[in-house]
């Protein structure tokens, strides 16, 4: 794995997360990863990090406090989270004690369209990585069915990639939804594609006013007669709140920030929300590159926040899936507005995705060159983030970057497309380009992540020849504690210890439970 600054010190640190579950408790195989001994659970996240909770922890589910020890069983997780974890966090942030875990539901209300996913107008999509709960397919969802979704929210949009969607068997007592606001006029606003009727009610907890692009968690009382095509009239409350990292006193803070990116600013710096990213030559990159950067993109941030010019000084950012990019030739036929078909595979759009030359809306007229940046799930399908024409087709000038899926020298697949490395060029992992296809190959293992370029393609038997090899991204699985210590500049240990965090970030678990009494 790249390495990891040691810049999150042993520290208070907050993190609005999401839990995704995908075994049961019930599974003795993992209890060992979740419970431990002397009144203490344990809680998986990301999968390289286990947080302690124990009898003193803070819970609360949507605002509400609960009595941890008595609470029993989190569903099957896929939860948004904000947590904080105590002094005794190690310097990479992957073990310590939780003192607060609060679990957050970013909408709760009815699915007001089918094709494609809107829950209260707000565009929702789902990966093999989305917990489902009381949903055996999801083709089985219907209008009006109320759901509870948590996902990471687009400042753009309002559009979630969505980490957990759960089907209710009996209706909701109240509505909610998280998200930017728009379009406020004197009895109305949005969020997303939803209007919003005021309806007199004074929105609280706004310092700096009930203004356009203010993240604001809203309540309504469930109206029967409510569909997509109007505004909603029942609201109860508005209030102001944080769409990532809550403030504090101290003016800098190890933080762990993950989201969407909503802007690119320029070269060493975006946005995720209200938060400054910024990046130079010590930045280290997982699962991507700095190239990868687009708007839509998730990734997590390690860095010092100021809380007072909101910005971050980046030690790492971790893509959160999987990067691909493609450069191929495609026909008329190989592009809907809902998906595109490159290299003979299938890739899905989504609500965040960006049509700069309006190739899925208005499609092409001729064969032409398309390029794809995007990212792949765990079940190997690809995703689009940004699709551009690049000019006249060119079946002897493609670009692969992705997931090694398969090795059977001189062929390996990446995304389950078919490369001869036969006659190609090698860039070993030494950093040499060179013809030597043994020394790539005994370097090369499944799961790595690599990219060929400058290759040549036949639609005939769908295979990628000739061009350019090079492992992108050696690690297979990340590891948090597999790491070399590097300065943290004018920033010393003694100036962080103890100054608390804030944060934001995904985590998966193999199940969450909290069993009942802790001693």
């Amino acid at each position: 794995m790249k390495t990891i600054k040691q810049l999150l010190i042993t520290a208070l640190t907050l993190l609005s997360m999401t839990i995704t579950a995908k075994t049961v408790i019930e599974n003795p195989k993992h209890l060992k990863e979740v419970i431990g001994s002397g009144g203490f659970k344990i809680l998986n996240v990301n999968d390289i990090r286990n947080y302690t909770i124990n009898s003193s922890t803070i819970l609360s589910i949507d605002g509400i406090i609960q009595n941890i020890t008595t609470f029993e069983v989190i569903g099957s997780g896929g939860y948004k989270i904000r947590f904080k974890v105590a002094e005794d966090v190690n310097t990479t942030i992957s073990q310590g004690t939780l003192e607060e875990l609060h679990l957050i539901s970013d909408i709760k209300g009815p699915i007001t369209n089918l094709d494609p996913l809107e829950i209260m107008n707000q565009g929702s999509f789902i990966t093999s990585d989305t917990i489902l709960v009381n949903i055996n397919n999801i083709n089985s969802l219907q209008m009006g069915d109320d759901v509870s979704a948590s996902g990471a929210i687009d400042a753009v949009t309002n559009s979630l990639q969505l980490s957990r969607l759960e089907k209710h068997s009996s209706n909701l007592s109240e509505w909610k939804i998280r998200g930017f606001v728009k379009n406020i006029t004197a009895n109305t606003f949005m969020i997303g594609g939803l209007t919003i009727n005021i309806n007199a009610i004074m929105p609280s907890n706004c310092n700096n006013g009930f203004i356009n692009n203010v993240f604001v968690s809203v309540k309504a009382t469930p109206d029967a007669g409510f569909t997509g095509n109007n505004a909603l009239t029942t609201l109860t409350s508005v209030e102001c709140e944080s769409p990532d990292v809550n403030q504090a006193m101290n003016n800098s803070i190890p933080s762990v920030v993950e989201g969407i990116v909503s802007d690119v600013i320029n070269f060493d710096s975006f946005k995720i929300n209200d938060l400054i990213i910024l990046v130079d030559a010590n930045t280290e990159f997982d699962n991507g590159e700095l190239e990868h950067i687009d708007v839509g993109s998730k990734v997590e941030v390690q860095g010092l926040l100021n809380t007072t010019t909101r910005e971050i000084n980046a030690s790492t950012v971790r893509f959160i899936h999987h990067r691909i990019k493609i450069l191929a030739p495609a026909s008329p036929i190989d592009i809907t507005n809902n998906s595109l078909q490159l290299f003979n595979k299938i890739i899905l759009t989504t609500p965040l995705t960006q049509d700069d030359d309006l190739l899925l809306i208005n499609g092409i007229s001729t064969d032409r060159q398309i390029e794809v940046r995007g990212f792949i799930d765990s079940a190997g399908q690809m995703y689009a983030l940004r699709v551009r024409n690049r000019d006249t087709a060119d079946a002897q000038n493609v670009k692969l970057r992705g997931d090694v899926t398969a090795i059977n020298k001189p062929f390996l697949s990446i995304n389950d497309i078919l490369i001869d490395a036969s006659f190609s060029e090698f860039q070993q992992l030494s950093g040499l380009v060179n013809n030597d296809i043994d020394i790539f190959f005994n370097d090369l293992s499944t799961g790595m992540q690599a990219s060929i370029k400058e290759a040549t393609y036949d639609p005939i038997s769908h295979i990628i020849s000739l061009g350019l090899l090079e492992i992108s991204e050696q690690e297979i699985e990340d590891d948090p504690n597999s790491i070399t210590t590097k300065s943290l500049g004018s920033i010393t240990t003694k100036e962080v210890i103890g100054s608390g965090g804030v944060g934001l970030a995904t985590i998966t678990v193999p199940t969450l439970i909290f069993k009942s009494d802790f001693e």
